[in-house]
């Protein structure tokens, strides 16, 4: 399907203010701009158009790690109150138009009047911004940029690959700040091999998403959220080196609960990093240490 096509299956009739990016982690910068956003509506249709995928996977040919699945993204997004949000793949197709091109479609098929964009995007593969024509090619179409200030933390503009690189590194605090919420990671709860049961310590194993950020392999102080109530818990990320385990999972023992949850969706929320992974000599030792574990979440 080519980009006019695209576009035109989700035609607006009334006037509209717009904006462009993929948005993953929906952290405290495109909280930002959406907001702002919905500020400068007055009588204009906001629209959101996100990316499943960001334009440099497809350029680059790689898969990169997103921090949330689409359904989250598409959630917060909505959340925020954007009435209309188009969610597309990137393809070759859209790498290939040039930004006046690109502007005209969603001028014919939109009825954009406003476009607004983080104060670094460019658009297009002559790859334009607010400082280099984009002004000027809206104008020739009766539109108008508003360019927002990235957020910054403290000198740094706050970005997704910034906030991955925190998760992967098990800097859940730093995340969360760069977030402006807690990161998650939500799944199925599937059958494990009960190691957490039989030393006292029964564990709900998630099924995650393989496309997205794991932080890295230890224990962490979290909250899982089950049917709609909140619990503290403790999840362990990795792959069982004291049962010379080859597979990563993600595990949580949920502090007072004893439900059975098999086959339900849980959400498990990363509050603080607690300590990295390690392979014990005997049983006992892992057993002491998880009960060390358990008392400094609840303490």
């Amino acid at each position: 399907m080519n980009p006019s096509e695209i576009f035109y299956k989700h035609k607006e009739v009334k006037p509209s203010i717009v904006t462009i990016g993929t948005f993953d982690g929906m952290h405290k910068g495109h909280i930002s701009l959406l907001a702002e956003m919905t500020n400068l509506t007055n009588d204009l249709i906001p629209i959101v158009i996100s990316f499943n995928r960001p334009p440099k996977d497809i350029i680059n040919k790689k898969k990169s790690k997103m921090i949330l699945q689409l359904a989250d993204k598409k959630r917060i997004i909505k959340d925020i109150g954007i009435e209309k949000l188009i969610s597309i793949n990137f393809n070759s197709e859209i790498q290939e138009l040039d930004c006046k091109d690109f502007i005209k479609i969603l001028k014919d098929s939109l009825n954009m009047e406003v476009l607004t964009l983080g104060e670094d995007t460019l658009l297009g593969k002559d790859r334009k911004g607010y400082k280099n024509g984009l002004v000027e090619i809206l104008n020739d179409f009766g539109a108008r940029l508003i360019s927002i200030p990235n957020k910054k933390d403290k000198e740094d503009k706050i970005s997704s690959s910034q906030i991955k690189k925190s998760i992967s590194e098990g800097n859940i605090t730093k995340a969360n700040s760069l977030l402006g919420r807690n990161f998650f990671i939500n799944g199925k709860v599937i059958e494990g091999k009960k190691i957490g049961a039989t030393l006292g310590y029964p564990t709900a194993n998630i099924q995650y998403n393989n496309d997205l950020i794991i932080p890295k392999d230890g224990i962490y102080k979290t909250k899982t959220y089950v049917n709609e109530n909140t619990y503290l818990s403790a999840t362990s990320i990795g792959d069982n080196p004291t049962f010379n385990g080859s597979e990563k999972t993600i595990e949580t023992f949920i502090i007072d609960f004893k439900e059975d949850i098999y086959n339900k969706y849980i959400k498990v929320s990363f509050l603080k990093f607690i300590r990295s992974q390690k392979r014990f000599n005997d049983v006992e030792s892992l057993k002491k240490h998880m009960s060390d574990d358990i008392n400094y979440i609840i303490n």
